[in-house]
């Protein structure tokens, strides 16, 4: 038994310990219903299956502007001739 657990029973304080395990942490994350952050190809696509591609993890088709189109004025899509 810790010294702060000791000192909590002797004053009668009834607090909840918190876990801090590695083992709390990764349930915590398996319960949450937020999309993980590391998984194997495999596990993605499984997750992919289970719960559907987050806007997140969607490429956007937008075109987007390099430095050097910036740079020179060009939009995408058009040609320097």
């Amino acid at each position: 038994m810790r010294n702060s657990e000791r000192i909590a029973q002797l004053l009668g304080e009834e607090e909840q310990a918190s876990d801090h395990s590695l083992q709390a942490h990764s349930l915590k994350r398996a319960l949450s219903a937020s999309v993980p952050r590391t998984l194997t190809p495999y596990e993605w696509e499984q997750w992919y299956a289970q719960y559907g591609v987050p806007d997140s993890h969607k490429r956007h088709t937008e075109a987007k502007v390099s430095w050097w189109q910036r740079l020179l004025g060009r939009k995408p899509g058009t040609s320097a001739h």
